[in-house]
């Protein structure tokens, strides 16, 4: 339970930088003449947790193969999609000038939620090294 709450909370911190990172480049490429105030800091913090939500949804507790891992990160990609794009564009009128911005948040989900399972895995091969290398040192001075 421990482990699963600090990857919740890892990748909630990881998604929120990124979130930030892409609400800027977003905000040049479709609105750059558009000003925000304090109001606006909150919106990394509550796309975050959507962004988790589907993490905390879609569990097991038992060993996936390689295969249902990819189906599952496949559909949690889907499902935070879908959960960002009904909270950004829901109760709105729909018009043909709201699809590119659509499109751009659809995409952006995309590479955020790679990027973060990719620094996700880096973090833990890194882990997984230096636990590595202590298992070798213990096991050198006590067979030693």
């Amino acid at each position: 339970m421990k482990d699963r709450f600090r990857e919740i909370v890892s990748s909630f911190f990881i998604s929120v930088t990124l979130i930030n990172v892409a609400m800027l480049i977003l905000g040049f490429l479709f609105r750059p003449e558009q000003k925000f105030g304090y109001e606006v800091f909150l919106y990394p913090l509550l796309y975050g947790v959507i962004g988790v939500i589907p993490s905390l949804i879609i569990t097991t507790k038992k060993e996936l193969s390689v295969s249902q891992v990819i189906i599952r990160k496949v559909l949690q990609c889907v499902l935070i999609a879908v959960l960002l794009l009904a909270f950004m564009f829901a109760g709105q009128p729909f018009s043909s000038e709201k699809i590119p911005s659509a499109i751009g948040v659809a995409i952006s989900v995309i590479i955020i939620f790679v990027l973060v399972n990719v620094i996700e895995w880096l973090l833990d091969l890194r882990t997984a090294k230096n636990m590595t290398k202590d298992l070798i040192k213990f096991q050198e001075s006590t067979y030693n």
